[in-house]
């Protein structure tokens, strides 16, 4: 089979391009696999064949824009699957939607300090480009989870069959067994110590990091540890204000996540909206309990109680510091959580992502026959 990726950016940070790696790499052992990308992480891969797509990468909206036409003309005939990673050109059979724009736009304004101009601009754009693709697509769709999928239909009006596919996680990368190679390392660096309870939070703060500090000023024990490229001052300044200044941290952004994970004892993702969010699976796989919202993908996954604990109210600060406090005053029983999450996520490799995603390539290809 010749296939045919298409995506902004190669490489295996996270995210849509980590799913391209991922299936790209694995189908290039017994298939002919092209990416078409404009960005092209360097990779010893020779069973691969890449193409540089070139794109005005000053921002995410001139990239968008130009990179469509480009892709368009670059992808030659003979293709037996085009796979595009949501609306990316005009050439596809099969796309896969990492997220609702029009969700995630209305998500934006529950942001902490809410959506910026830009943002607002871009994902008007991405909302029309969307309803075009998902209203009129006849089939080769796929979900990375079961809320992006009824998000296609509530607010595109998507008729086409929705394979919900969740992302992969590796579980050798992400494993307890990094507890033992890393964990007083990274707590030495912060300064926290061994019988701490440490909270991790791991990306954009506006999706909860204000409200994850609420709660830690009602618990009174424990230790925020932020892993985020987001810019820090407000968020320094409220710790400060709260009084919680010397039980907050922040690492910044890493391309090591997993050495944090081994260094914490559970993971807060109270989100008010995450199409997936592959840093709970990674955190389940790192053998942690997790809280996370129902406005996450990836709590689809969480069975309340027994592999994780789900937010009823994220905006609760209450409900959230009622969760920390439980796992901080049963440490047993939060070791139970994580063991549960890890066992539950261990099903969840790449190749199992594979052979389901090739099985909808192989349902596209007959019916073009």
């Amino acid at each position: 089979m010749r296939i045919a990726f298409v995506v902004h950016d190669y490489h295996r940070a996270g995210g849509h391009s980590r799913y391209v790696a991922e299936l790209a790499t694995r189908y290039a052992k017994t298939h002919e696999v092209h990416v078409f990308a404009n960005h092209i992480e360097d990779e010893d891969n020779a069973d691969i064949h890449f193409h540089h797509v070139p794109a005005w990468r000053a921002n995410a909206f001139t990239t968008v824009l130009s990179f469509i036409l480009p892709a368009t003309f670059q992808i030659g005939a003979g293709f037996d699957v085009i796979h595009s990673q949501g609306f990316c050109g005009f050439r596809g059979n099969v796309f896969t939607a990492h997220i609702c724009n029009r969700a995630w736009h209305l998500a934006l304004q529950k942001l902490e300090g809410g959506a910026t101009f830009r943002e607002s601009v871009f994902n008007a754009m991405g909302t029309m480009f969307e309803y075009g693709l998902y209203r009129f697509a006849r089939s080769g769709v796929i979900a990375i989870s079961r809320r992006v999928a009824d998000d296609l239909v509530r607010f595109y009006g998507c008729s086409a069959p929705i394979e919900v596919i969740h992302h992969g996680v590796d579980t050798e990368v992400f494993s307890p067994a990094n507890r033992t190679r890393w964990r007083d390392a990274i707590r030495q660096e912060f300064g926290i110590g061994d019988a701490e309870m440490v909270f991790l939070y791991v990306g954009d703060l506006r999706k909860g990091a204000r409200r994850c500090m609420e709660a830690l000023a009602k618990v009174g024990r424990g230790h925020l540890l932020f892993v985020s490229r987001s810019h820090t001052e407000r968020y320094e300044k409220f710790a400060q204000d709260a009084g919680i200044a010397g039980r907050v941290s922040f690492a910044g952004a890493t391309s090591h996540v997993e050495r944090f994970y081994a260094a914490a004892d559970a993971f807060l993702h109270p989100t008010p909206y995450d199409a997936f969010g592959m840093v709970v699976s990674e955190a389940m796989a790192s053998g942690l309990p997790v809280v996370v919202s129902r406005e996450a993908g990836a709590a689809e996954l969480v069975d309340d109680g027994r592999n994780g604990l789900i937010l009823q109210n994220l905006s609760s600060a209450a409900e959230l510091a009622a969760h920390m406090d439980r796992l901080e005053r049963d440490r047993a029983g939060a070791g139970q959580l994580g063991c549960a999450a890890r066992k539950s996520i261990e099903a969840m490799s790449w190749d199992v992502v594979a052979e389901e995603t090739m099985r909808v390539y192989q349902k596209v290809a007959r019916s073009a026959r």
